[in-house]
């Protein structure tokens, strides 16, 4: 059969619409493709969000080369990085907050193939994928989290972590800190040394002994864990280790000495003074059974802690006897006194807590033989209203601002609320003493804000002491923190990552989520607002350019085919 020429040119053009949209689906597919492997993207962002800077590039550099002649000349293995997520890569894509930080992971897995590898996993579908980052198999990942590993060294960040915010219950960030943060983690897990948490050993402490350490065995390796080195402390005698960044006093049984710590530097409290104002942390574990130490007391109220005493009505000073909080219906014990702790949800509870939350089911955590804490009377107990648009409920801290000291103390956690929960001591004559205000604290943080230039004085970073209290020892046994399901481990280990204070590389600056310079040094917010609304504009601009320039030409190319061929005869 004979095929004539218009035959044959309509197969012909037939063909070639087929090759063309197949060659503009595998162009589609192929950019889609590559830019996922190896971000082929235009950073549009103002602020460079998705951009690394040349000091992160610099100071990673210098990092890697660091560990390199390290490794040289110790025979280790090479450096490398992982740098986990814990949800699939479309969700956090989804998410502004999350894909930030995930774009500039990538970005460094760019930069640095040899030594970072970026992956992701969904902790919900493949819990077990991340088990070498638990302390033990209870320890909670949770989605928001970002896991930096190398070696047996790791850190677990969450991606609130990579923001920077004006006050720990603000909800909408006002710069981007990721490329810190990272660098941070880097270093904190590729650097020879781990930072050291000191134990003090000298007051009683069970730790001064084999069997102690033993008895909470759990609770030192879930500070293992948390990424520290222990070392047992006299702090009479031994002066502070330099790497040092967490103290931690547990079920002390005499008292520090003081010599008036503010003024004698050679007393335990002085020394413990001077590293506080370092921006360090100090922890102390207490309970009902513990003996009153003034001088230690004296010293926590200046950080707003007081433990519940029962004191002699008739003069305030002495302590006849502790009380100790109890409910019946909850607790986990038939005396009433293993208490199912209540979550606190702002404040600084928010950093700890919001991760064990976020998964739907909370776990249970359990205070033992509580002794409640109290704030100091020198701190002015605050009411912040709840914030309906930002979702935050209302809660009460404790502020304190003397002598250029800004404290506030938060709680974390409080008795259940339950109607038959009271707290009890005895007096002289062994009578019981009650107390059924409610609201008793099982466990708060006092966190001091200083604001110190960084680099250049381009940027300022909010370095702060922190002091954690907790009102049980139980807390910690073996039984809550090893081989049960109690969200006690996850707790530790969040407290740890909050108030633990890594070495902090410096010039490396935050993005703001504004525009800070237009034209002249010092722009009004009229000028940023008009600015920013021309930007804009111009991107939108852009995008409607570019979204329609292709389809109208193709248009017109067929419109023009279509004549040329109607009126060719």
């Amino acid at each position: 059969m004979k095929i004539n020429g218009k035959g044959a040119r309509r197969g012909m053009w037939l063909a070639l619409t087929a090759l063309v949209i197949a060659l503009v689906i595998l162009l589609n597919a192929g950019a889609w493709i590559l830019s996922r492997r190896r971000l082929l993207y235009g950073d549009l962002t103002s602020e460079g969000l998705y951009t690394l800077t040349q000091p992160t590039v610099s100071l990673l550099d210098q990092i890697f080369t660091q560990a390199e002649d390290r490794r040289a000349s110790t025979g280790e293995e090479p450096v490398k990085v992982k740098i986990i997520f814990c949800k699939d890569p479309d969700l956090l894509e989804a998410d502004t907050a999350s894909r930030y930080v995930y774009y500039t992971a990538r970005s460094l897995e760019k930069r640095f193939p040899e030594q970072i590898s970026v992956s992701t996993v969904d902790v919900w579908k493949n819990p077990s994928a991340v088990d070498d980052y638990r302390t033990n198999s209870y320890s909670s990942i949770y989605q928001s989290n970002v896991i930096v590993a190398s070696g047996s060294e790791f850190r677990i960040h969450t991606i609130r972590s990579f923001f920077t915010f004006s006050s720990s219950t603000d909800e909408e960030p006002w710069a981007y800190n990721g490329e810190k943060q990272f660098v941070r983690a880097i270093l904190a897990v590729t650097r020879a040394e781990s930072p050291i948490c000191a134990i003090t050993v000298n007051h009683g402490e069970p730790f001064g002994t084999e069997a102690g350490r033993s008895e909470y065995s759990a609770f030192l390796n879930a500070l293992r864990g948390a990424g520290y080195e222990i070392v047992y402390l006299d702090l009479e005698r031994e002066a502070i280790p330099e790497n040092c960044r967490l103290i931690l006093t547990f079920d002390p049984q005499s008292d520090f000495t003081s010599g008036g710590y503010l003024t004698d530097g050679n007393s335990e409290l002085a020394k413990l003074d001077a590293f506080l104002e370092s921006a360090y942390s100090y922890m102390i574990f207490v309970d009902a059974d513990t003996p009153y130490l003034p001088n230690l007391e004296e010293f926590l109220e200046d950080w707003g802690i007081a433990f519940a005493r029962y004191r002699d009505p008739a003069d305030s000073t002495r302590v006849i006897s502790n009380y100790q909080v109890v409910s019946q219906s909850g607790s986990i014990d038939s005396e009433g006194i293993a208490l199912l702790a209540g979550y606190e949800t702002e404040g600084l509870a928010k950093s700890i807590t919001s991760g064990m939350r976020e998964s739907g089911a909370a776990p249970k955590v359990v205070f033992g033989n509580v002794m409640p804490i109290r704030y100091a009377s020198s701190y002015e107990p605050i009411y912040q209203k709840a914030d309906a648009d930002s979702g935050t409920a209302a809660y009460i801290y404790g502020r304190y601002y003397k002598n250029n000291h800004s404290r506030a103390i938060y709680d974390i956690f409080t008795a259940p609320d339950a109607g038959d929960c009271y707290a009890r001591a005895v007096d002289e004559l062994g009578n019981e003493v009650t107390d059924s205000a409610g609201g008793y604290r099982l466990m708060t943080i006092t966190r001091e804000s200083r604001t110190v230039g960084e680099g250049k004085g381009y940027t300022t970073v909010n370095e702060s002491s922190y002091v954690c209290a907790f009102g049980s020892t139980e807390f910690a046994d073996n039984r809550l923190l090893d081989g049960n399901s109690y969200g006690n481990i996850d707790v530790l280990l969040q407290t740890t990552r909050l108030i633990g204070r890594e070495i902090s590389p410096v010039g490396l600056t935050f993005k703001p989520f504004y525009e800070s310079k237009i034209g002249e040094t010092n722009a009004s917010a009229a000028t940023v607002e008009v600015t920013e609304y021309y930007n804009a504009k111009v991107y939108t601009a852009w995008t409607v350019t570019l979204a329609i320039l292709p389809g109208l030409t193709f248009l017109a190319l067929g419109t023009v085919v279509l004549v040329r061929r109607r009126f060719r005869h």
